[in-house]
């Protein structure tokens, strides 16, 4: 008899340690986020790589050399000209979406992304972290 009022009190303790909340643990999605300036075709004017002096890019072309266009459904498309004539290059696609505590990322969710912020008609991409280098566009018309 002692032994089970003596493992009653701490059977209850236990139950009560490890029950669940019932609650939804997911992050709650952030407020307030205004990411319409972010949206539209993007042309880089210059990049910063570690331990280099900054490339610009001219930005006389019709195209430019590296150009990003983020569209509403949380797509960012990447075309790379290798002159200013145009002459595609190569592209890429990647996803874009609001972390956690408000700043917008751009890459594959669950594996990398690069912090973007936009200033105006300016946006910088700061790969810093992943991959070293910050590059910096313009807003297109």
């Amino acid at each position: 008899m002692r032994k089970q009022l003596f493992f009653a009190p701490v059977l209850t303790i236990m139950l009560f340690l490890t029950a669940c909340s019932g609650g939804d643990d997911s992050p709650a999605p952030v407020q307030n986020t205004d990411t319409t300036q972010l949206l539209g075709k993007w042309k880089i004017y210059k990049a910063e790589y570690e331990n280099s002096e900054p490339v610009l890019y001219e930005s006389n072309g019709a195209c430019g050399r590296e150009i990003l266009e983020f569209q509403n459904d949380g797509e960012v498309s990447e075309t790379l000209y290798i002159d200013d004539d145009c002459q595609f290059g190569g592209s890429g696609s990647y996803s874009w979406w609001v972390l956690e505590n408000g700043a917008v990322a751009m890459g594959a969710q669950n594996s990398y992304h690069h912090i973007i912020t936009v200033n105006g008609n300016e946006l910088m991409v700061d790969a810093t972290q992943e991959a070293g280098y910050k590059k910096y566009y313009n807003k297109l018309n």
